[in-house]
């Protein structure tokens, strides 16, 4: 069932003035679980062990026996079809096409992120960018409560009502990241969420990593990019990309 009227409104709301909104509750323990197991299967099959049973242990079991196979089972969580089930959960897409009035949206980049305690992952204070459309919601759910050593997600208020700004990829990732300058101009905040709810942010809004410090943790956070049927160049222009290039692309100027 999706939410009422009001209650989207409100979620609508803090999407507009705070660049996101939390989601309570929108999975259940059962339905965390599924996916939870699921991944320890995968895990399992690289190296068959069935008494170890928990995520954490066997995600560190595989780190330490093949940090290579570990890496390919990094780029098959993104196709495992319960997280997918999740991150394609109708009442989500519900909000993304109500918010952007639009009945189409495209799932851009589904994955699962692993942020674990030796934080060789850690994503530095960015936008959402190289996506299908220039502004669109992104989904941020943790498999464990992302809170206290376990870590949460790093936000810039207001960033979001600024527009894009200019992006760097000179750190050890190579992923994108604002400047220290940019960073300045806003007040941060630690966004704490339990595990079985979701934030649904804007793309604008400036985001990071928060380490993880609890030894041998591995945050998991089911992730999407839920872009609308606008501001998508790809379907206007016949020499555009499938996805917006950042280098060379002014994103304030994009328009539909």
């Amino acid at each position: 069932m999706n939410y009422p009227k009001a209650k989207k409104d409100k979620i609508f709301r803090n999407i507009r003035d705070n660049g996101y909104a939390l989601l309570k509750d929108i999975y259940s323990v059962k339905e965390i679980n599924r996916v939870k197991n699921s991944l320890v299967r995968m895990l399992n099959y690289i190296k068959p062990d069935n008494k170890i049973k928990n995520l954490q242990k066997k995600y560190y079991q595989i780190k330490e026996y093949s940090p290579k196979l570990k890496a390919h089972f990094y780029d098959m969580v993104q196709h495992e079809t319960e997280s997918l089930r999740l991150l394609r959960k109708p009442k989500i897409h519900d909000l993304v096409k109500n918010f952007f009035k639009t009945e189409v949206i495209f799932s851009a980049s589904p994955s699962i992120h692993i942020f674990d305690s030796e934080n060789d992952r850690f994503l530095e204070p960015h936008q959402e960018i190289s996506q299908y459309s220039k502004d669109f919601l992104f989904i941020w759910a943790p498999l464990y409560n992302a809170k206290n050593s376990q870590g949460g997600l790093l936000i810039f208020k207001d960033s979001h009502k600024k527009g894009y700004q200019k992006h760097h990829f000179d750190n050890k990732l190579g992923s994108a990241q604002v400047s220290k300058e940019v960073m300045n101009k806003f007040e941060k905040k630690i966004i704490e969420v339990d595990s079985g709810s979701a934030l649904l942010i804007h793309s604008a809004l400036i985001h990071g990593s928060i380490k993880t410090k609890k030894k041998r943790f591995a945050r998991f956070v089911l992730c999407d990019r839920l872009c609308p049927l606008v501001k998508l160049p790809y379907l206007r222009k016949e020499k555009a990309p499938i996805k917006i290039p950042y280098v060379g692309v002014d994103y304030n100027a994009i328009v539909d």
